[in-house]
Formats: structure tokens, C-alpha cells, sequence
């Protein structure tokens, strides 16, 4: 009654929620106490009762006036997650190649894998002291097994890093499929959207979010933009009625609060940089120079102080094995929570408990 192919997986199932929970890059900073009641006051029974309006015509054309796009190259899903599912559904045939770079988001394989079709990673490079994308090897390897979709995240998770317009768009033109850039987390960083240059390109797709920046990970918004005929593909395939009216009438709402949201991007990225300083400031601490709502580091200490740290109801990620084995991933948190951390850590290192 099961698929051989996921024979070693497990189902993603979060058992314990901690008290602070900075493994999921969610925002902590952002306050939407008031969103539900503004949302239900303007909200009709109708939006509950009928299906609706499933082109989310109102949300779509704020989210793209938001971006300073046209409303026709943007479509809705069920977050990010649902999206990639739906481009892979799309536009890869069962025998087509899907390739990416490693590390990267680790649901592209499973959807992959459940499509049927052939999933590649490429290794990121390493290069002074931080990780490239190794744009030659991509393109060789695109060529050799005519990748269909080559997606990934700028920035990247889990390494926090972001790469560079050139080889984005030496991607771009280069390759012969379509290519999906991930930005889940571009509002917090210094480099520039792929959206500056999507029009000049018919085979690129770029994701957005309302989880990160919006600090509505709970609602489930994601989108795609890209070219009237792209969206008008993924169209056919999204099921109808995905999003429920009242997320979509929410994040509507939010979406006339974009001031609040780029005033916590700043708060957030105060924080991380204090926290980048503090980290690098230790002995034998790399750091990967963040572009995210996260920091990836490595130290020594690093296996010891995250076992410590889930003893006292803490979650973050630490990866033993792989292309980040012995780093950390960690979310910014609230102030407080990022002084506690520090003092967690000065405190390891002082009783020299760190092995």
C-alpha cells in the first residue's frame, strides 16, 4: 500500500512546539495583534459561505502593486511549498530532470520524488569563507541531462547566503529550461530582487512569501510571478478554490501595512548584525555573511550548545551531516531572546563545557 520510494522517509510532524522556537526562520518581531479583528470588520458572510472569487483578483493586485508588477504575472498558492509542488506538476514530464544546488530547500526532492521525475544537486562552492554558486558546473550539468527546471533559493536556506545578479542572470540566459528563484527572504537582504530584470526573460519564475518579512507564516501565502504565459501555465494546474477566502481576505488586509513590515525587516536585520558580531568576535566562530532572517555558524562548540540549549525548551537547527555538517541555523528571535542567547553561549564557554 506504500511507495517504495519513500520507503526512509518521515513524516515532517513538529512533536514538541518550545518556548523558543527559532528553528523555523519565523518572524518574532512582527506584531499582528490587531489583524484578525480588522480583518473580520470588513469581512462579508459571504466570503465564508460561497466559494468566491477564485482569481483572488484584490489580493493579487496589491500583492502586485507591492512588487510593481502587473496583476496578470502574479498567481496565489498555499505558500511557497504549495507553489514548487504545482511548478513541478506543471511543467516537468515524469522522466524530466529537476536540478538544484545543495544545500537548498529539501522539499524539492520529495516533490520530485512524487512526481516521478529525476531530482540533481549540485554542491555549492566554497570561497572566501562563504558558499557560490557554482554557475559553470549548473549549466555542464543542465546540458548533459536536459534539466527541465533548475530552482533555488537567493537567499539560500539553510546557509543564509545570497549570490550574486551576474550569476543569476548568466543562469538566466544560459540555461534552456525554466528557472525558479526562491526569494523567500529577499526583503531582508542587501541584494537586488531577480523582479528588476524578470522582464526580460520568458523562462523565469521568482517565488515570494508573506511568512518571512509579513510575519504571517500561519496564513499560508505564497506567490509566483513571472510572464503572462508562465502564470497562465501554472494556472491550468493550481486547483481551484486553494485558498480559503478568509486567508486570503487577511492578508489583503495586511497588505495596507507594509510600512510596519519594512520597520521590523530593519529591527531584524539590527538584530542579526549584532548577532553576526557577537559570533565572530568568538574564538574559532565562522560565520556565513547572512542575507536572511537567520544566521548559519560553526564553531567547535557548536553540537554541545545546541543539546544544551534543548534541554532548556530551545529549537534551532544544527546539521551533523552534509554540506553544513557541524553548523547551526538560528533564527533571529525577539531582543530578549537574542541576549539570552548570547548569554548562553558566553556562559558554555567560560565553564569550558564545550565538548
Amino acid at each position: 500500500m506504500k511507495r517504495q520510494v519513500f520507503e526512509d522517509y518521515q513524516p515532517y510532524k513538529i512533536k514538541h512546539k518550545a518556548r523558543f522556537d527559532l528553528g523555523n526562520n519565523e518572524n518574532r518581531i512582527i506584531d499582528w495583534s490587531f489583524l484578525p479583528q480588522k480583518t473580520l470588520e470588513s469581512l462579508e458572510v459571504g466570503q465564508l459561505s460561497f466559494y468566491g472569487d477564485n482569481t483572488y483578483s484584490e489580493l493579487i493586485e496589491k500583492y502586485a502593486t507591492y512588487l510593481g508588477v502587473n496583476p496578470r504575472q502574479v498567481t496565489v498558492g498555499v505558500g511557497s511549498d504549495h507553489l514548487i509542488h504545482m511548478i513541478v506538476s506543471t511543467f516537468m514530464e515524469k522522466d524530466d530532470t529537476f536540478l538544484t544546488v545543495n544545500p537548498d530547500f529539501f522539499m524539492y526532492e520529495t516533490y520530485n520524488q512524487m512526481h516521478g521525475s529525476r531530482f540533481e544537486a549540485i554542491e555549492l562552492e566554497e570561497k572566501d569563507g562563504t558558499l557560490v554558486l557554482p554557475v559553470d558546473n549548473l549549466l555542464a550539468r543542465a546540458q548533459e541531462t536536459n534539466a527541465k527546471i533548475l530552482m533555488l533559493s537567493n537567499p539560500n536556506n539553510p546557509s543564509s547566503v545570497a549570490y550574486s545578479m551576474e550569476d543569476l542572470e548568466r543562469l538566466a540566459t544560459s540555461f534552456k529550461g525554466l528557472l525558479v528563484i526562491d526569494e523567500a527572504y529577499i526583503e531582508f537582504a542587501e541584494v537586488e530582487s531577480f523582479l528588476s530584470r524578470l522582464e526580460g526573460y520568458e523562462n523565469v519564475l521568482v517565488l515570494r512569501t508573506l511568512s518571512k518579512a509579513f510575519g504571517l507564516a500561519g496564513l499560508r501565502v505564497g506567490f509566483a510571478v513571472g510572464s503572462e504565459e508562465l502564470i497562465y501555465e501554472l494556472d491550468k494546474v493550481i486547483p481551484p478554490f486553494s485558498l480559503s477566502n478568509l486567508t486570503a481576505h487577511m492578508a489583503t488586509v495586511a497588505l495596507d501595512y507594509k510600512d510596519k513590515v519594512t520597520e521590523t525587516v530593519e529591527t531584524i536585520v539590527k538584530l542579526r548584525q549584532e548577532m553576526i558580531a557577537f559570533l565572530e568576535q568568538l574564538e574559532d566562530c565562522h560565520v556565513l555573511p547572512s542575507q536572511t532572517s537567520f544566521v548559519t555558524f560553526k564553531a567547535l562548540w557548536a553540537e554541545v550548545f545546541h543539546r544544551q540549549a534543548l534541554a532548556k525548551d530551545w529549537n534551532f537547527k544544527y546539521y551533523p551531516t552534509g554540506k553544513l555538517a557541524g553548523y547551526i541555523r538560528l533564527s533571529i528571535g525577539r531582543p530578549e531572546e537574542m541576549a539570552m542567547l548570547k548569554e548562553m553561549v558566553k556562559s558554555m564557554i567560560e565553564r569550558g563545557t564545550i565538548s
